[in-house]
């Protein structure tokens, strides 16, 4: 028998798995149980790996100090205006890349395109301050939501995901059924993309959920943070209130795996969906 598919070999894998798995998960049921202690139950030697009965009173502390839940909707907000424009945005170019790939112009503008992933983008951050500024749009959640939805490696992924697998022959098939550019993207090519989508979706989302650098810029009044920055700004504020600093760390992690978990079932459904028969 093989060794490699010897039931001991099956259970050697297994128990890594879960090792890894652990390994992964341990700091964030950490962090939640000590988000639901004391202070001084969290700095007591052996460290509590239990839930305890402090939730209440952190939660309280919490929002004393930062508006948790309205920078909970800021990020939101941003995260899912912002993702929901990339993915317009680089489906909509990217099929253009991808099916008038012989255009006038397009090779040029496609080595253009590929040439902005390689700019760091602290290199315009200047320019795009200014920029921002003269539209009058400091201290406003717009700086977050429009100006990045132009994004060269979402364009790039998205051309390489309908290249990749949406044939030729579909084209031609839409076009001797009459269907317009426009229908054609809508009703063959988003439904065969949609794995393409959601992984783009997620990377997207939890980009945008945990930026910092970008609204600690542009915002400057408490009522329109997003949460990363309410969280720093309660660090700062309120002292070394541990447990109440875990628990906002833990409210700002839910939406992720919530978004994680959603763009899992939709992987699922677009495999299915976009599945050919050759």
């Amino acid at each position: 028998m093989n060794g490699a598919g010897s039931p001991v070999a099956r259970r050697a894998v297994t128990v890594m798995i879960y090792l890894v798995v652990l390994v992964f998960v341990l700091p964030f049921y950490w962090m939640a149980v000590l988000a639901t202690h004391d202070n001084a139950s969290i700095y007591h030697f052996p460290p509590p790996l239990l839930p305890g009965g402090n939730l209440s009173a952190n939660w309280t502390r919490l929002v004393e100090v930062v508006p948790v839940l309205r920078a909970m909707g800021n990020s939101i907000l941003v995260a899912v205006a912002h993702t929901a424009l990339v993915l317009l945005l680089a489906s909509l170019v990217g099929y253009g890349f991808s099916r008038f790939r012989q255009a006038p112009g397009a090779r040029w503008m496609w080595r253009a395109l590929l040439a902005t992933i390689f700019i760091p983008g602290l290199v315009g951050l200047i320019p795009w301050y200014v920029l921002i500024a003269r539209l009058g749009w400091i201290d406003t959640l717009w700086p977050l939501i429009i100006p990045g939805a132009a994004n060269g490696f979402a364009v790039f992924w998205m051309r390489q995901v309908i290249t990749q697998t949406v044939p030729a022959d579909l084209y031609d098939a839409a076009r001797i059924d009459g269907a317009s550019d426009w229908r054609t993207y809508w009703t063959v090519v988003l439904p065969l993309i949609r794995p393409g989508l959601g992984a783009l979706g997620v990377w997207t989302f939890m980009g945008t959920w945990t930026a910092f650098q970008i609204p600690l810029i542009v915002l400057n009044s408490q009522e329109n943070f997003t949460l990363p920055l309410a969280l720093a700004n309660l660090n700062t504020l309120y002292g070394q209130d541990t447990a109440a600093v875990m628990l906002g760390s833990v409210i700002s992690v839910l939406p992720i795996f919530v978004a994680f978990l959603l763009a899992a079932k939709q992987f699922m459904a677009g495999l299915t969906a976009g599945a050919l028969k050759g």
